[in-house]
């Protein structure tokens, strides 16, 4: 069964590989994704995880923001 540790540690590299290769849509699904998960942790009061997630989200989003200029 994957942790919480291993999901973020796939996302953080899916972003790594989406900065260097230029993949908008890649870093928006992560974004999507990762505040899905963030909402879940807050739902069951998981705040810790919540705010991995939540600086997941963001760093996808700032990777998009960076891709766009």
């Amino acid at each position: 069964m994957l942790t919480i540790d291993q999901i973020i540690a796939h996302m953080e590299r899916e972003i790594a590989q989406g900065r260097l290769e230029g993949r908008r849509e890649e870093l928006r699904r992560i974004q999507y994704a990762a505040g899905m998960l963030m909402r879940a942790a807050e739902g069951n009061g998981d705040k810790d995880s919540a705010q991995r997630f939540r600086l997941v989200a963001a760093q996808s989003a700032n990777l998009q923001e960076e891709l766009d200029k």
